[in-house]
């Protein structure tokens, strides 16, 4: 019981630390150097709890959009008493997006990783759509979840990068409603629904405030 102890609390600082190193240095810039010297560990037991650095940063962006969700879904409880799965979802983009464009080195953070390829856990991203498939009785296909699984991933990243680099000319609304838009047409959702979800979710995302603390953890109000 102790090694586990020992254990967790090691591989809880290798984390702890990695996320403090990515969100201020960036992830391309931090090496294996910086993080062995800050955790205190060496490269060994990064490679025996995490194969590799990828592998790290990829858990620290899915925590990272785990917290957004948690923190949407309370909110919309708690100020709406219900949840709507197209609502919370519009929004927890919303709140995405709203951080990106204003903490230049989140966004830094996301540019490294979307050209290292690195992405949500596929099996949860595969679950995120599931559950709308579920929720709201669309006739989609196991295989045809899976295409659209990839096919929204893929583009967001892309746009992402190009966004970043500043290949488009438009307002990010602009970019924000297509990748929306563009979602919710793969799962056959129809653009009358998809017009009153924008049009919601902006009002309600207007009398929200967000924060970012410890890096990566975020509370929404």
């Amino acid at each position: 019981m102790a090694e586990y102890k020992t254990s967790k609390i090691s591989k809880n600082k290798i984390i702890d630390t990695c996320k403090e190193l990515f969100y201020l240095q960036g992830y391309k810039k931090t090496t294996y150097v910086d993080i062995c010297n800050k955790a205190n560990s060496n490269p060994g037991l990064i490679n025996y709890y995490f194969k590799t650095k990828k592998n790290i940063a990829g858990l620290i962006y899915g925590d990272f959009f785990v917290h957004i969700k948690d923190a949407v879904k309370k909110y919309m409880l708690e100020t709406y008493n219900c949840y709507d799965l197209q609502y919370g979802t519009t929004l927890e983009l919303r709140v995405f997006t709203y951080l990106l464009d204003n903490n230049p080195m989140l966004k830094n953070f996301y540019y490294d990783i979307c050209n290292e390829g690195i992405e949500y856990d596929i099996e949860v991203v595969y679950h995120f759509y599931k559950l709308h498939v579920d929720e709201y009785n669309l006739n989609l296909s196991e295989d045809e979840i899976k295409l659209i699984q990839t096919a929204v991933v893929g583009s967001g990243i892309g746009i992402t990068k190009r966004n970043v680099e500043g290949f488009f000319n438009c307002d990010t609304s602009v970019i924000f409603n297509f990748r929306i838009k563009s979602m919710f047409s793969l799962m056959g959702v129809t653009p009358e629904r998809v017009n009153e979800i924008l049009s919601e979710t902006e009002k309600m995302f207007s009398k929200m405030e967000i924060e970012l603390n410890d890096y990566f953890l975020v509370t929404v109000k």
